[in-house]
């Protein structure tokens, strides 16, 4: 057989395996194959073993499909078929990314497909790859991933593209811009790629298999219609579109049964033709064609029958499935309604978390503005100590209001990560205890520690966050006891030579809560609306403690009686650490409080907080000096001699960032610390890489404001 003859075969192969008539394919690719071993055609054999192995591959055999792609990529190698390459190392990738175990042997071999079909400069082989690696990102749900393939694919589909890779693409890229909120783009290349599916599937030159494919992802459009209705909260037409979705699921299916009955049809047309021949041979030595008729006649009747019988088992099943999604559709339905009713729900708790937070800080801003006035008409009255109290007590309860509603939508955005410190636990519970000994005293309660033998309480973990917890706790535990008593007990439970598992548990014997709100204490604005006025609050202290504590990996537990108290406790696990001793800052804190004149330079271009900072290292018999912004700092610190610099962030002219970056070109050790109402968290790192030593956030505990000042300068002074 020569190569032209070869050539024949592997077309009548191809022929026969789009009509479904796999035998018949693979018997006719064997006999080429014979003929191109023997003519030593390595080319026609890498087409060859290419058929073979799409012809297991359609009937689900991946382990056979596998073995020939990768026979048929050998022979292309050798044959230095860079076009047939780049086809099997697409079709290899189709294979294996099937499977988990082979997902990512299967992803390379898309990319190598793509490179082999950039280096020949052919687009359509460029884009199949690059569709097939975006459908796999987005069904990982990584979409920066899928964006990375979707975006150059984009740029190489043009009007002559195949309207299959258009539908594709459109109803990738609308699933991509759905997932990052840009709902109008995502609808525009929704509603593309259900143009181009419809229009395909009313195209009477399409192959059923194609028109089974256009209504598989004209489905999958409507899918992401349905999603991009539910996330804008339009129920109804969510419903309308997962109605349709469904409908073309079944279109697609019902395609597909006539595919797989026209498979066994001709199945059995190659068994009747095997079992027609032996019956020739034995009628040859029978004389009466009557007989012969008669089980011809019988031989037609079964063949009905078993084609009517293959027709009624499709239908009967395809009632059943139809059922059964009807069935998911209704219960889709019910999800929805539950849906839209969770919203509601959630829409009037924000309403009510507004109004609250509208009168949460209209109050303290009342007794701000009204005991100013006051003071401002009679400084030196009697009632002037009462009214300073009562002044901070209200920018107190405004900073804790507005730290919540930081700190929750921080967590809720992915914005807070643990960190690993060092920290003495009893030290951290007692000044909780002591800060909060105002609200202790108001109530007229007694709160006790108690700490297990068993720790060794410097421990490695996150202190801040373990801080905020139990404030929460221990400050809601006051508020709602009055004469009695708070406990604070932190019990070992397990451990090692590296950890502990730690049990924290607040209890106290005030009002306790009642059953029916013990479920939903821990929702997001759930204490917004309380009958009892007295104890009217943002309803997030709790919520807070919840999500900090779900960052650990634990959960809260509570035990609560109307009348008789509540008990809060939760698991906690902490390395062990070395307790270190902090000589430098000891020496400096006895050097600092009030004996030692540091010169400060102050850099900030607001005048109030000018004069606030400067009273208070005042009062400890520091200097100041001021400087307005950044360009004023770095003159007076070459002119001038400081012990340390406190550099606000957001200035005019210069910013605290740059100017501290000029510093350090010219001074190298004086310590700069960024003293700023920026979260710590957004700014400590940039902070530290232009050369800053530290950083105090504002409004700020005078106690650690001092400690953190002498922290750096000791460091300075002991070097």
């Amino acid at each position: 057989m020569t190569s032209d003859s070869i050539q024949i075969y592997i077309e009548k192969a191809e022929k026969l395996q789009k009509e479904y008539k796999y035998e018949k394919s693979l018997e006719i690719a064997q006999a080429a194959l014979q003929n191109a071993k023997y003519n030593n055609d390595d080319k026609s054999l890498g087409l060859i073993y290419n058929i073979i192995a799409k012809n297991y591959e359609i009937n689900e055999d991946d382990t056979k499909a596998r073995g020939n792609y990768r026979k048929a990529l050998t022979y292309a190698k050798s044959s230095k078929s860079k076009t047939l390459e780049t086809d099997l190392y697409n079709n290899l990738a189709r294979v294996f990314t099937k499977h988990n175990l082979t997902r990512k042997t299967g992803v390379d071999y898309y990319k190598q497909s793509y490179q082999y079909a950039v280096s020949l400069k052919d687009t359509a082989r460029m884009i199949r790859p690059l569709l097939n690696l975006g459908e796999y990102y987005i069904s990982r749900s990584d979409f920066d991933s899928a964006f990375e393939y979707l975006d150059p694919a984009r740029k190489l589909i043009q009007d002559k593209s195949s309207n299959l890779d258009k539908t594709k693409l459109n109803g990738l890229l609308g699933k991509y811009f759905l997932n990052i909120r840009e709902y109008e783009t995502a609808e525009e290349h929704i509603d593309q790629a259900i143009t181009y599916s419809l229009g395909e599937t009313k195209n009477k030159k399409n192959a059923d298999e194609l028109v089974s494919t256009y209504f598989e992802l004209l489905a999958s459009s409507y899918e992401t219609k349905s999603t991009l209705y539910k996330k804008q909260n339009d129920y109804q037409k969510a419903y309308n579109y997962q109605k349709r979705q469904f409908q073309n699921i079944i279109r697609a299916r019902d395609l597909k049964k006539l595919k797989e009955l026209r498979r066994a049809n001709i199945k059995y047309e190659v068994d009747l033709l095997e079992k027609r021949a032996e019956k020739a041979e034995s009628q040859k030595e029978e004389s009466d064609d009557e007989v012969a008729k008669w089980r011809i006649i019988i031989i037609l009747g079964i063949i009905l029958i078993l084609i009517s019988l293959a027709f009624l088992i499709s239908s009967y099943k395809n009632n059943i499935q139809k059922k059964r999604l009807n069935s998911d559709l209704i219960e889709n339905n019910k999800e929805l309604i539950s849906a839209k009713e969770t919203a509601e729900q959630v829409s009037t708790l924000k309403s009510q978390f507004i109004s609250t937070v509208s009168h949460e800080l209209r109050t303290p801003l009342y007794g701000v503005i009204g005991l100013t006035s006051l003071l401002m008409e009679n400084p030196e009255g009697k009632k002037k100590n009462e009214y300073l109290e009562s002044l901070k007590f209200s920018g107190d309860y405004l900073l804790a209001l507005i730290n919540d509603v930081l700190q929750l939508s921080k967590i809720e955005t992915n914005e807070v990560r643990l960190e690993k410190v060092s920290f003495d636990i009893r030290t951290l519970i007692e000044g909780i205890v002591n800060s909060l000994h105002t609200k202790q005293k108001s109530n007229n309660n007694t709160v006790h520690i108690d700490i297990d033998k068993k720790i060794n309480t410097t421990l490695l973990g996150d202190s801040v966050r373990l801080s905020q917890i139990l404030i929460n706790l221990i400050g809601n535990s006051l508020k709602f006891t009055k004469d009695g008593n708070i406990w604070v007990s932190v019990k070992h439970l397990d451990g090692d030579n590296d950890n502990y598992l730690l049990r924290f548990t607040v209890k106290d014997d005030g009002i306790g809560i009642p059953k029916n709100k013990q479920q939903t204490i821990f929702d997001n604005f759930a204490q917004v609306k309380n009958e009892n006025q007295e104890y009217e609050g943002t309803g997030l202290g709790l919520a807070i403690v919840k999500k900090l504590i779900h960052l650990h990996n634990s959960e809260i537990k509570i035990k609560s009686q109307e009348g008789k108290g509540s008990e809060f406790y939760f698991d906690l696990s902490y390395e062990k650490a070395v307790k270190q001793e902090t000589i430098s800052l000891q020496k400096g804190e006895n050097i600092s409080i009030g004996t030692s004149n540091f010169n400060v330079l102050i850099v900030d271009d607001n005048k109030i907080n000018q004069i606030v900072t400067k009273n208070i290292l005042k009062k400890k018999g520091y200097t100041c000096d001021i400087a307005s912004n950044g360009m004023d700092a770095i003159t007076m610190l070459k002119n001038e001699k400081f012990d340390l610099v406190l550099m606000d962030i957001n200035m005019p002219e210069m910013n605290g960032l740059e100017a501290t970056k000029v510093i350090r070109t010219f001074n190298t050790h004086i310590p700069v610390i960024a003293l700023t109402a920026v979260e710590e968290g957004e700014i400590r790192n940039q902070a530290l890489s232009v050369g800053m030593n530290d950083v105090i956030i504002k409004p700020y505990d005078t106690q650690q404001f001092f400690q953190t000042i002498m922290r750096n300068i000791s460091k300075v002074k002991m070097v």
